[in-house]
């Protein structure tokens, strides 16, 4: 009986073995960018000047305009239209007034489509107004690839503003490139988890839904997105020995972190001597005067210095991939899909 059971075992063994070799590799998105973010180098890309709806990336470009436009510590007052915005949404009540960093937080961390509202109609006093704010900060930053920028949530359905937005994966790296000098941005994308007292004294307490900032060693966060007009969309960005690389990814039909995971590690091999080399971004802009000798953090910000022009990492961010990587590890082995 025991011989019996050992040749089944061997058996079943050479047949699934096989199997878990040969797994089909992630679906390739329509556009993807890899970018070195301290020199501007495009290390790798794919359609890279495509423009293409980026769903909740939208959300960077949005908060780009908005440092831009709105000194720091400003209030926003909620409209009827933003607390009626479909999720994700922080459930804001019309008539609340809101800090702009916890707004500006809850956009980035947790891509709350109310408060993208609230911010827009701040702005320009209607999102529809809003379109000539986002189009003046892409001019500002290089993009140049005819985006369509309208929504400040990123919306593509009946909710959105003028049928939504589109722009390539290389204006999105350049937003991504900006968004990491700018030093209230920096330090939001880079948060784990968001912690402030709401206007009505709730307290919010919100989980970035970036993985890649608890899973990839050096990751110093950004921005997701998915509808199903646009499917799955990814910014990234991180720091090892001191080099940063930005992954954009557009219109994938799945895992968008493990293809940002191998980008990134692409660029992190590339030696800096070819990186150096190529086709560039443009250069960052001078840091808006709205924002200039800020330094500090938005509130539940991860620690750190923060200087305008820099790229700031999230301490701790090695340590916890190693534990989340050894995590994974244990639990594949545990359930046999190692």
């Amino acid at each position: 009986m025991v011989a019996l059971l050992g040749v089944a075992l061997a058996l079943f063994l050479a047949v699934v073995a096989p199997a878990r070799a040969d797994s089909p590799a992630p679906v390739a998105p329509k556009a993807s960018i890899l970018v070195d973010a301290d020199t501007g180098a495009v290390l790798d890309g794919v359609n890279v000047h495509e423009p293409l709806p980026p769903a909740s990336l939208s959300k960077l470009i949005t908060a780009l305009a908005v440092v831009d436009a709105l000194a720091p510590h400003s209030t926003l007052t909620v409209s009827a239209r933003a607390a009626g915005m479909p999720a994700h949404n922080l459930n804001m009540k019309a008539g609340q007034v809101w800090v702009l960093e916890d707004a500006i937080g809850s956009l980035l961390v947790s891509s709350a489509n109310d408060a993208a509202m609230a911010l827009a109609e701040k702005v320009s006093g209607t999102a529809e107004r809003f379109s000539t704010a986002l189009m003046s900060t892409a001019t500002r930053l290089g993009i140049s690839d005819t985006p369509t920028l309208q929504d400040p949530a990123g919306l593509d359905d009946e909710f959105s503003v003028g049928g939504g937005n589109r722009i390539s994966a290389y204006d999105l790296a350049i937003a991504a490139r900006a968004v990491l000098a700018e030093p209230r941005l920096a330090s939001v994308v880079s948060t784990r988890v968001l912690s402030f007292t709401g206007p009505d004294g709730v307290a919010h307490r919100l989980g970035n839904h970036n993985r890649l900032l608890r899973t990839y060693d050096g990751a110093v966060g950004m921005k997701t997105g998915y509808t199903r007009k646009s499917l799955h969309s990814l910014v990234a960005a991180a720091t090892r020995n001191g080099r940063t690389m930005i992954a954009v990814i557009l219109d994938a039909p799945g895992d968008t972190y493990g293809l940002a995971g191998t980008l990134l590690d692409k660029g992190f091999s590339t030696p800096a001597a070819a990186a150096s080399r190529g086709v560039r971004l443009p250069p960052v802009p001078v840091v808006h005067p709205a924002v200039q000798g800020l330094a500090t953090p938005a509130r539940g910000a991860a620690p750190g210095e923060v200087a305008a022009a820099t790229i700031v990492t999230a301490p701790g961010a090695k340590n916890d991939s190693w534990l989340g990587t050894v995590l994974a590890f244990a639990l594949k082995l545990l359930l046999g899909f190692a």
